[in-house]
């Protein structure tokens, strides 16, 4: 079932809301944007939000920058609900994250439709594009263009900001990028998210305003630069939804060819395989910029025991349950994969090490607590945990290593706990 977080400060409004959504989605109701920003600290996930824009506390238009900007959920969608298109306007909320408004009062069954619809369409279903381009005004332009015919905007304002979106887990089909950027020009971004394997995928549509020669001699420089396609402007609105359409499809394709290759079969999570291609990258780019980052092997506790009892079908059942714990416990920007058997890795970039004993302690109680189920019935597992911290001295085998001693310790002391490396010695992350 989605979830959805409905914030307002009138009681009316929220009993309104609950008994509009409750019979087909899980709603969990707020009365401030404080209430509801502590709250998505602690437990992001959620499906779509609807916000009011006027609060005490902290307004919605505060939250809203706050969930885009410090919180960092991109795809989290977001209806503000005001009462006048102005104040959509004039608060800028489109710029914060927003993506569309509903006017208060609305009629009975209005908002249920609108988010049923919303979801039945899997939102923008043309695809999600990243608009790239420093004047505000062409930014919001273009978005409106591309919303116009069904497809997701997420504006950037310098190249800098683009891959900032994209390395937190921004998931988008194309990137529309101007090629006269601020600081870093959009040539300079494209060779770095071609150099990037997680990135390089990812069609980019080049644009600029130059004309006659100097347009030929830019759109060379460009596709040396591994930019794929490129529109000048002002340009044809058919031809802009027409590349735009044709970068998508292509993008699409590439993508769930990729996934085909790179992902575990019975998990959905990264394949080990994967996983080192990119903690070679990850581990590099941490050392280059100084950078923090955490590692660890997770390993279910006595699972040919969980095999032995309930059968092998059941045992596939808990990995596939306990891999979509993983999931919802880390961010986009870490990578999870299962390295073998019952073993699970992940990979936390800008993480320190008492930051992933956090995360490490968080799926273990997760599983605890909750068990798994299989088929209508709970499966009662406990899970260990081995954590290290990258050192200056490290390679991704001594890392593995450390990670993997550390987990053998847990075993050793009991299983049921996270074991973290640290200065030579281990030590049990706080439960």
């Amino acid at each position: 079932m989605k979830r959805i977080l409905a914030c307002d400060d009138s009681e009316f409004v929220r009993k309104m809301i609950k008994r509009e959504l409750e019979s087909s989605f899980d709603v969990v109701l707020f009365k401030d944007g404080l209430e509801a920003y502590e709250h998505l600290k602690e437990n992001p996930n959620f499906d779509f939000a609807i916000i009011d824009g006027e609060m005490p506390n902290m307004s919605g238009w505060e939250l809203i920058k706050r969930i885009k900007q410090e919180l960092k959920l991109y795809d989290l969608p977001v209806v503000i609900l005001t009462a006048t298109d102005e104040d959509f306007f004039k608060n800028e909320a489109f710029d914060l994250g927003a993506f569309d408004y509903l006017k208060k009062p609305f009629k009975t069954g209005e908002l249920q439709n609108y988010i049923k619809a919303f979801f039945k369409s899997d939102g923008y279903k043309e695809g999600k594009v990243l608009v790239v381009e420093d004047s505000i005004s062409q930014n919001k332009v273009i978005c409106y263009q591309l919303k116009e015919k069904n497809i997701w905007p997420i504006s950037a304002y310098s190249g800098e900001e683009a891959i900032k979106l994209l390395v937190g887990g921004s998931d988008v089909d194309v990137i529309l990028m101007d090629i006269h950027l601020p600081k870093a020009s959009g040539i300079d971004v494209a060779k770095a998210l071609k150099r990037d394997e997680r990135f390089s995928y990812i069609p980019i549509i080049g644009i600029t305003s130059a004309s006659g020669a100097r347009a030929i001699e830019i759109m060379k420089e460009a596709f040396d630069a591994g930019i794929d396609d490129f529109i000048t402007k002002p340009y044809n609105m058919i031809e802009f939804y027409a590349r735009v359409r044709a970068n998508i499809s292509r993008s699409r394709l590439v993508k769930r060819l990729k996934e085909e290759s790179e992902l575990d079969f019975l998990t959905k999570l990264y394949n080990r395989r994967t996983l080192f291609r990119f903690l070679e990258h990850l581990v590099a780019m941490a050392k280059r910029g100084n950078e923090k980052l955490s590692f660890f092997i997770m390993d279910i506790d006595k699972f040919k025991e969980v095999n032995d009892t309930f059968g092998h079908q059941a045992g596939d059942e808990v990995l596939v349950n306990f891999a979509q714990i993983i999931k919802d416990s880390i961010r986009k920007a870490d990578i999870a994969a299962r390295f073998g058997g019952e073993e699970f890795c992940i990979v936390t970039p800008y993480t320190s090490l008492p930051e992933a004993c956090v995360v490490s302690e968080k799926i273990r109680k997760a599983v605890r607590e909750n068990g798994i189920n299989v088929q209508g019935r709970r499966i009662d597992i406990t899970v260990s945990s081995g954590i290290a911290e990258l050192d200056k001295d490290d390679d991704i085998g001594s890392l593995i290593k450390k990670a993997d001693d550390a987990l053998y310790r847990a075993k050793q002391e009991g299983r049921n706990r996270s074991m973290a490396y640290k200065d030579g010695e281990f030590v049990c992350c706080p439960k």
